[in-house]
């Protein structure tokens, strides 16, 4: 019996061994009848693979009555039976990709084809890791999207970037960024962080641009619409393992510098010298002037020429700005992911870290990443979806030196000064020294974050369908500082530690059905639903003060008083908002030439009062296929020819707070009891929405197989009723009422163009480029001006005026510097011989006129090139570092603040021709003011515009058939650049480095990233 199973297990394995067979075949496009060089031939249920070379030929070792799949990208999937492919060639049809992909849309999704809206998309491929070395989707977009205006305001780790579609359409900085949609989830305000999703998780992101897409979000849309739609598994299909991975070093590179030592003196020394010569020429003649005056200036004299005579500094120059860089600064991203699924259900799973290390001054930012998707078809009628996405970031230690930097004097010592108590000292006057603020810090801010949402999906019919789905996020912030007696912030409260967090929950949920159906060339869908919206939001927080000076202290246990009872009152908070609305959404097309859609929403709102809380947002749009017509149906190279137009009204209700209509009391003292007082805010009973109205008009065309397409789109919009704040009187006890003030228009052009080689070429190249030309301007206002922005203490008014775009800056009108005496000149607008602030105008800076970005790609064989630039043109600066550092003065500190290099192209006598003044201290100029040479003004508005590498990847893909023994379907190893180089005028660090109101105060440059990393699938 043993010989016998032992003959016929020898049998079964030379059976096995002879079915075992080497195959060859020639893979062609079935257009071109060229070969398709790097396609991936594949044993169907099997690990094995191959790469056609070169010829398009392939070479592979099969089991018999093997099935194969050919795949590449550009041309539909095939597949053949392996006993065939040795008599012929295999021929690959390509693939019209553009016009056949799914675009979502709100509360659905459209065939591309049939899409008559402004919708732009951006695909998995251009949000993988190695093209984005960022922290969230939103940078991800920078350069992608026409009309889509993308600046990273800040180089710190984490931080979330300014984001703005077709313009502006608010007086309100704050509120211009667009409403985000993650999966049906509604993101508004503090409700969610956009760096809470790991970009790799997404497998596209849709931007609505025109009002007649964002219309079906109502009062939310009108900034434009963001939807992302994350990754889910694919019904049959077996499990696919992905890890992406890379690690580098962020750094700044800036050409920038302070003065050194011996600058510094001739500068300080300049300064007082040229003041005591103003002097000396006053009491040369002194005309009228009074003894005591004279008494003054002989006086002044004194004290300064003693400022020169006592001034003693080492002999060593330490250029502050490179001493608080981190050239090193480490950045890693790992992600893993699983997906797959059966016939009946699909799942999708990841996990993900990503850190970052500030490239200037010192802290870190870290987070990571959970995502669960189920997707089960329970029966023929019933489809079940559940997600959750986890995240949990901090900010550890940030701090921001960069001021201390700029102030410190270049002769100031590397290490900090101690004083006998360990505490932090000074080595002139009381100047901070930078590397002690840097590492005066004790600090972090934790984010938890918890969304995701469960729909099902109920057949009704073959036609209709209902949806119901619940998402919800629930997202907590906890920020703790401590600042210790020993260091600079904490020496005045004897130590000070603080914490203030929030904690947010929100939910909408939305029902409606779902309706398509064609008869014959006539197409007819709809959508109709409600939407329910809940969103509220906790604050809290307290200070206590006064610490032992030692070390170790890490908590507040140790503290002996509470901070100030109003601090506590203004840390602790609630707010809520509900709302809803109801929809409908219809289309038609004929044969998919003629297309027709509308919809409309009424939505409302619990932060406005009763008579104003609903509006209607309708939309129509319309589109005309001409690729279509009879006329050009036997046409091959025009394959689509799409004439498109839209209309609709949205709206924005982010300005309004969450009790602007009411009058609220708050709690405070008087004479040591208890009272009430009327809030900041006067509440304003009859505000409304702001509505924005927008015509778009577009063309869609499609060339060679859609290697060739082009976007084009011209729109306009108002938005009226703008929501702002006006100052009241202090009669009224206090200090703004919301108010509807005028209205905005912004309209402009979008081009996308792209174009490809065919599809299998030996040499594989793509360029892809858009651009966006806006125009901004300010129709009315109850008041010719308004606030735009923060407050910057010593700096130009922001603000918004009639006539002019958003984002502008009230400062003087510099004529620059007067030859002979070294001092500013400023334009007497009104001619009364007098410059005050009557002399002030309004310089546009923040808008720029022309955005947009070019993606090349190259690839030949196994390599593959892409590098991605954006270039911004048109846009200003207002650089208040430079204004702040040209006073020569002492400040608080006792000591007068370094300098940028460009002073060294200071006038220095008569006749010098220099766009930067005289040092001088004191009284000087024709205003007679101390400030008249570093005042407000046109001389520190700077041109921003700029031409950036942003990413530069270079790929690798190993053949399959080096990794079949290892069981790994797909190898790519990679290196990337981000920020690789910039073109600029601007003398600053970085033009994109801005406040949304374009003042550059406190911003930290954007740094330059370089990684290696590997992305492998099994």
């Amino acid at each position: 019996m043993r010989k016998l199973l032992l003959f016929i297990l020898i049998c079964m394995i030379s059976m096995s061994a002879y079915a075992q067979q080497v195959v060859k075949g020639t893979v062609k496009d079935a257009t071109t009848k060229l070969p398709v060089p790097g396609a991936t031939v594949k044993v169907i249920g099997s690990s094995k693979g191959a790469t056609t070379n070169e010829k398009g030929e392939f070479e592979i070792t099969v089991p018999a009555n093997a099935q194969l799949q050919i795949s590449s990208v550009g041309f539909e999937n095939v597949v053949v039976p392996a006993s065939l492919i040795q008599t012929k060639a295999i021929m690959m049809k390509m693939q019209a990709i553009s016009l056949t992909d799914a675009v979502v849309v709100g509360y659905g999704t459209q065939q591309r084809s049939r899409v008559t809206n402004a919708i732009s998309k951006v695909g998995s491929d251009a949000l993988s890791a190695e093209k984005n070395i960022v922290s969230d989707v939103g940078k991800a977009l920078q350069g992608r999207v026409a009309g889509v205006f993308v600046a990273n305001s800040s180089g710190t780790p984490g931080s979330t970037p300014i984001i703005q579609i077709r313009g502006v359409q608010t007086t309100n900085a704050v509120y211009s960024n667009p409403l985000l949609v993650i999966d049906g989830l509604i993101v508004e305000g503090s409700t969610i962080s956009l760096n809470s999703i790991n970009p790799q998780d997404i497998e596209s992101v849709e931007v609505l641009k025109d009002a007649a897409s964002a219309a079906i979000y109502g009062a939310r849309g009108s900034t434009g619409v963001i939807i992302v739609t994350t990754k889910k598994g694919k019904l049959n299909s077996k499990p696919t393992f992905n890890v992406n991975a890379y690690t580098g070093l962020n750094g700044i590179n800036t050409s920038r510098r302070m003065l050194t030592t011996d600058e510094y003196k001739s500068a300080f020394t300049d300064a007082r010298q040229n003041r005591i010569g103003d002097i000396n020429q006053q009491l040369a003649n002194p005309g009228q002037l009074p003894p005591s005056q004279i008494n003054r200036l002989n006086a002044e004299k004194t004290r300064l020429q003693s400022a020169i005579d006592g001034l003693q500094m080492a002999d060593r120059s330490t250029d502050w700005i490179a001493a608080v860089k981190n050239n090193h600064a480490p950045i890693n991203n790992i992600q893993a992911s699983m997906n797959g699924g059966t016939d009946k259900g699909s799942y999708y799973m990841s996990l993900g870290r990503y850190a970052e290390t500030m490239a200037i001054g010192r802290g870190s930012f870290e987070r990571y990443t959970g995502r669960l998707d189920l997707t089960q078809q329970v029966n023929t009628w019933l489809k079940l979806n559940g997600n959750i996405n986890i995240t949990q970031s901090a900010n550890k230690d940030f701090s921001n030196p960069i001021i201390a930097a700029f102030n410190a004097r270049p002769d100031t010592p590397k290490d900090p000064v101690r004083n006998a108590d360990g505490s932090l000292g000074y080595y002139a006057g009381q100047q901070q020294h930078p590397i002690g603020v840097m590492n005066d810090v004790d600090s972090k801010i934790a984010n938890t974050s918890y969304f995701g949402g469960l729909s099902a999906e109920i057949k009704l019919h073959k036609t209709l369908q209902f949806r119901s789905s619940y998402n919800v996020t629930k997202y907590n912030v906890l920020s703790n500082s401590f600042q210790s007696p020993l260091g600079y912030a904490g020496a005045f409260n004897q130590g000070y530690y603080t914490t203030n967090g929030n904690d947010n929950f929100s939910y909408n949920f939305d029902n409606y059905f779902t309706y398509n159906n064609r008869w014959k060339k006539l197409g007819v869908n709809g959508t109709l639903g409600y939407t329910f919206y809940n969103n509220q939001l906790n604050y809290f927080g307290y200070e206590v003060d006064g610490f032992p000076k030692i070390d170790g202290i890490t908590g507040a246990a140790s503290a002996t008083t509470y901070g100030s009872v109003f601090g506590i009152a203004g840390k602790n908070l609630n707010n809520k908002e509900i709302s809803d609305a109801y929809f409908l959404r219809g289309g038609f097309d004929w044969d998919g030439k003629y297309l027709l859609n509308a919809s409309i929403r009424r939505d409302g709102s619990s932060k406005l009062p009763a008579s104003n809380r609903y509006s209607w947002f309708p939309s129509i749009s319309a589109g005309w296929d001409i690729a279509k017509e009879n006329f050009l149906a036997h046409n091959t190279w025009i394959n689509q020819l799409k004439l498109r137009s839209s209309y609709g009204i949205s709206g924005n209700i982010r300005p309004v707070g969450y009790f602007d209509a009411q009058n609220l009391l708050v709690a405070t003292t008087n004479v040591g009891d208890q009272a009430l007082k009327l809030n900041s805010t006067i509440g304003n009973p009859d505000i409304h929405w702001e509505r924005t109205k927008q015509v778009d008009a577009g063309i869609d065309m499609a060339f060679l197989q859609s290697r060739f397409t082009v976007a084009l789109d011209y729109y306009n919009k108002t938005t009226d009723g703008l929501l702002s704040k006006n100052n009241v009187s202090w009669v009224y006890g206090a200090a703004a009422i919301p108010d509807n003030i005028g209205n905005i228009r912004n309209y402009g052009v979008d081009l996308e163009l792209g174009i490809h080689s065919a599809p299998g070429a030996v040499i594989g190249w793509g360029v892809e480029t858009n651009f966006n030309v806006n125009r901004n301007k300010i129709l009315s206002m109850k008041d010719s001006l308004t606030n735009y922005g923060a407050f910057v203490f010593g700096g130009p008014f922001s603000r918004a005026k009639v006539g002019q775009s958003v984002g502008s800056v009230q400062v003087y009108q510099s004529l620059g510097v007067d030859p002979q005496t070294g001092d500013m000149m400023y334009k007497d607008v009104n001619n009364d011989k007098k410059w005050d602030t009557n002399d002030m105008v309004t310089i546009p800076i923040a808008l720029p006129e022309f955005t947009g970005g070019t993606n090349l790609s190259l690839s030949y064989k196994a390599f593959k090139v892409e590098a991605l630039f954006n270039y911004v043109v048109g846009n200003k600066v207002y650089d208040f570092y430079e204004q702040s550092l040209r006073n020569y003065d002492a400040d608080y500190t006792g000591v007068m603040n370094n300098k940028f290099d460009i002073v060294n192209k200071r006038w220095k006598k008569p006749g010098d021709i220099t766009d930067v003044p005289r040092a001088i201290t004191g009284v000087h100029g024709a205003g007679q003011t101390t400030d008249w040479n570093y005042r407000p003004s046109t001389q520190f508005v700077y041109d921003a515009s700029y031409v950036r590498l942003r990413n530069l990847t270079v790929a690798y893909t190993v053949p399959a058939s080096m990794l079949s023994k290892a069981k790994i379907s797909r190898a790519r190893l990679y290196a990337s650049a981000q920020n690789l180089f910039t073109l600029t005028r601007y003398i600053g660090f970085d033009p994109e480095a801005a406040n949304i109101t374009g003042i550059v105060s406190t911003n930290l440059p954007n740094p330059r990233s370089m990684v290696i990393g590997i992305d492998l699938s099994f």
